[in-house]
Formats: structure tokens, C-alpha cells, sequence
């Protein structure tokens, strides 16, 4: 299962990519932002769904509590993402200064996913290391 979980890690890298292209591509569409960023926020639940799904994995990984909790971090990010939209005000400058935590906060998710990706590696190369022979008591 930790492998099947490594291999989700790395479709969540992929649709994080993909977002980010989706912001660009939305930052030069046409029409109102709803018409523009419909892509980005598409790809944006999509994300948030490949998220929890991999809590559930992580944890039926069986991987330790520390593997769990980076996947419900990404989870968390995710969420903070739709705050963050939500929160700021279009139009001002708080609202500027708010929503440019979005691109933060999205460089966070990707660090948070790459670490958990890492993880998950570490402790399959863990599980097929041989285990050490024990000392022979004398």
C-alpha cells in the first residue's frame, strides 16, 4: 500500500503542476475571472479530493503517524487555499495583499507534497532493506 501511496504522491505533483499552468493560462483569459480561472478552480477541487483520499492511503500504508499527518497537511493547505480566495477582497489593497498569500501558500502545498512524496520513498527503501542479523549472545 505505500507504494500505491507514492504513486498517488506523484499524480498530486502532477495536478500541482498542472495548476499552476491553469493560474497562468486564467491570468490571460478573457471574460470575467469565474470564466478564466474555471480550469484552475476545476483542477483546484480535483487537488483537494487526490488529498484526502491520500490521508486515507497514508494511513492504511500503515506508514506511521508523521507520513499521515504530511498528507492531512497538504489536505489543510488545500483547504486554506479556498479561505484565502474567499477572504480577500477584490479590489483593494488588503484584498490584493491577502490573495497574494494564495501563491504562497500554493508554493506551500507543493513543498508539503514533495516532503510527504519523500517520506513515503525513504520508508519503502526502509521496508526493503534486509533486515541486520542480531548479535549472537555469548
Amino acid at each position: 500500500m505505500l507504494r500505491f501511496y507514492r504513486i498517488w504522491t506523484i499524480l498530486l505533483h502532477l495536478l500541482i503542476g498542472i495548476q499552476f499552468f491553469l493560474a497562468g493560462f486564467g491570468a490571460r483569459g478573457t471574460g470575467s475571472p469565474d470564466e478564466a480561472y474555471s480550469l484552475h478552480i476545476m483542477n483546484g477541487r480535483v487537488i483537494a479530493v487526490v488529498a484526502l483520499l491520500g490521508i486515507l492511503f497514508a494511513a492504511l500504508a500503515r506508514a506511521g503517524g508523521k507520513l499521515v499527518g504530511m498528507s492531512a497537511g497538504v489536505l489543510g493547505l488545500v483547504v486554506l487555499q479556498s479561505v484565502i480566495v474567499l477572504v480577500s477582497v477584490q479590489g483593494t489593497l488588503a484584498g490584493q495583499l491577502i490573495f497574494g498569500l494564495h501563491v504562497i501558500n500554493a508554493m506551500a502545498i507543493m513543498g508539503v507534497a514533495e516532503a510527504s512524496g519523500r517520506l513515503s520513498k525513504k520508508l519503502l527503501e526502509e521496508r526493503r532493506a534486509p533486515a541486520a542479523p542480531e548479535p549472537a549472545v555469548a
